[in-house]
Parts: C-alpha cells; sequence; structure tokens
C-alpha cells in the first residue's frame, strides 16, 4: 500500500530534472512511495526524460503530460487527484531532497499525530548564477510560535518547498474549484491558507531539501509585467482570505503597506511615475529607500545612480568572494 505520494509539477525542466528525480529516488524509507508526475505541456525534452524513469521503474512513476497547459494551480490539483498515498508531498522539477531520510523524517511525524493537516520543515535555497547557498533560509518561521506562523503563511511569507500534506484533508479543505475558477496561477499560496485555517500542523526542525532559483523560475519572473502581475494576484488573494477567515486590521495592514513599498521600489526600476506617486502617498511610515524608490521612479537621472550603485556593490561582492 502506497503512503506517500510525491507531486512533481514539471514544465520545461530538462536541464534539473535529472538531478530532481535521483533524489527522489535515494530516499531510504520504510513504506512504499510513489511519484506522480504532471508535466504542464513542457516543449523540450522534460517529458522524454520522465518516460525513460517509468520505464526504469514501472511500479514507482505515474506520469501525464496535459493535452494543453493548465496552469501551475489547475495542474496541482490534476496531479493530486492521480495520488493514492495518504500523505502527498509537493514538489517542483527543479529541487532536490537534500536528505535521504527527508520522507521518512515527514511520515513519521504524521503517524504520532494522524490529525495534522500538515508538517513543513527546512530548506536551503541555491542561487544557480552565482552558485552559491544560503543554508537553512527559513529556520526562523520554523522555530517560530504556532501563531507567528500561521501569520507568517496569511501575510504570504512562507514557501512551502519541505512541506507534506494530509490528502485527505487537502482535498476537504483547499477550495481548489474556486480558485481554478478566478484562474488563479499558483498553488502554494491559497493551499497554505486554506490549511493553515482548518488543521493543526507540525514542523521539523531540520533542513531537508534545496530550492534552486533560476532565470527560468515562474516565482522569480524579472520583467515588470510577470512580477506586478503576480504581486496583483497576492493582493487580491489576502483581500479574499481577509474576508474568508476575519483577518486581524494590524495583520492586513502590514501586509498592505509591504504590498505598496513593492510596488514602488517595482516603480522606482521600471519608470512608472504614475504607480511610483500613487504607492508613495499610500505608505504610511516611510524610510530612506522609499524616498530613493519614489524619486527612481520619477527622474531618470536618480534610477541610473541606484543603478550604479548596485553594479558597484555587486563588483565589490564578487571581489570579497574571490579574495576569501
Amino acid at each position: 500500500m502506497v503512503e506517500l505520494s510525491i507531486a512533481l509539477i514539471t514544465y520545461n525542466s530538462e536541464l534539473y530534472i535529472h538531478e530532481t528525480l535521483k533524489s527522489l529516488l535515494k530516499q531510504k524509507c520504510a513504506f512504499d512511495y510513489e511519484i506522480v508526475v504532471g508535466d504542464d505541456g513542457s516543449t523540450d525534452n522534460t517529458f522524454e526524460i520522465l518516460q525513460s524513469y517509468k520505464r526504469d521503474y514501472p511500479n514507482v512513476f505515474n506520469i501525464k503530460k496535459n493535452e494543453k497547459q493548465l496552469g501551475i494551480l489547475h495542474n496541482f490539483k490534476t496531479t493530486i487527484d492521480r495520488c493514492v498515498g495518504k500523505y502527498v508531498f509537493n514538489f517542483d522539477g527543479d529541487d532536490i531532497v537534500k536528505s535521504p531520510f527527508a520522507f521518512e523524517k515527514l511520515v513519521a511525524v504524521f503517524r504520532n499525530k494522524p490529525h495534522l493537516g500538515f508538517v513543513d520543515s527546512g530548506y536551503d535555497k541555491y542561487f544557480e548564477a552565482k552558485n552559491k547557498t544560503q543554508y537553512f533560509v527559513n529556520k526562523n518561521s520554523i522555530t517560530a510560535s504556532k501563531t507567528d506562523y500561521k501569520n507568517y503563511i496569511f501575510l504570504g511569507k512562507i514557501i512551502p518547498i519541505g512541506t507534506c500534506f494530509n490528502r485527505s484533508l487537502l482535498m476537504k479543505y483547499v477550495d481548489f474549484k474556486t480558485y481554478i475558477a478566478k484562474n488563479v496561477t499558483i498553488e502554494d499560496y491559497p493551499t497554505l491558507v486554506d490549511m493553515v485555517a482548518n488543521c493543526d500542523f507540525e514542523r521539523i526542525n531540520e533542513s531537508l531539501f534545496i530550492y534552486r532559483i533560476h532565470d527560468k523560475s515562474y516565482s522569480y519572473q524579472t520583467d515588470f509585467e510577470n512580477y506586478f502581475f503576480l504581486r496583483q494576484e497576492m493582493l487580491g488573494l489576502f483581500n479574499y482570505f481577509k474576508s474568508k477567515y476575519h483577518f486581524k486590521e494590524d495583520l492586513s495592514e502590514a501586509f498592505h503597506q509591504k504590498y505598496y513599498k513593492t510596488i514602488l521600489y517595482l516603480a522606482g526600476s521600471y519608470e512608472k511615475k504614475d504607480l511610483g506617486k500613487e504607492m508613495f502617498a499610500k505608505i504610511k511610515t516611510k524610510n530612506s529607500y522609499d524616498y530613493i524608490h519614489y524619486l527612481a521612479s520619477q527622474y531618470k537621472i536618480i534610477r541610473k545612480l541606484v543603478g550604479l550603485r548596485k553594479t558597484k556593490n555587486l563588483i565589490l561582492q564578487k571581489i570579497r568572494l574571490a579574495l576569501y
């Protein structure tokens, strides 16, 4: 009987999928697990690579390529619909399982507390362009009080790289139908909010996974339109959940002020004058960075000076890394 399903979401991951799959297959578990893959119409060799693994491990892999691109959230839902495990681990085709005992540790927590909705754990962040790793980047949230951790989720500060879900509770509490109807593109934030608002949870104080950051990652888009769209989508979801779960006003204020500052920074980077004025006016407590970002949104010379400073700092950082 399969106890754990890995819901693996892929799209054009040919450069990383081998390393991801090998890390999944190296897991040392006292139970059976399956790897259920939802490929969202990859146009590179990702699916051919998946097929080769399916041939070598026919009893482990359940792979499917969508006939049309569904988007991350819809693809996630159709993939977990094919899972049969008691627990579901959500993973992307470019991340890595760091510990060979990761899944054993996650499932052990559920066995001791079967009422839990999910178990979270630590992860490292690997920056591909810099070949640099930040270790256990989410330690503060993993070790925070449960109240603070819940607020981190409500504010969109938790990335579920090492999160394993109770499948029955996942399907019970996450309102996938509504989010798909709303054309929501991201799966992590609405999933976590619905789960933490309705279920108990636990965390493992250890880094078990590696989150890879690269220029093709959906959540790290650098052009204005995509980044602004993602920020707008987060704002709409937060306001929806504020009403649904009756968030406290101070939590709402914290989210909106952070949103205004983030969009102001974006306006300063892309010369969006009207947007810069609008966001700057809404920020209640302004710091020196807010003034710089506002001026950068209004004046090209300021934006160039800020860009030169960033370039200088980057060069100095590279020199320090080379020396030490």
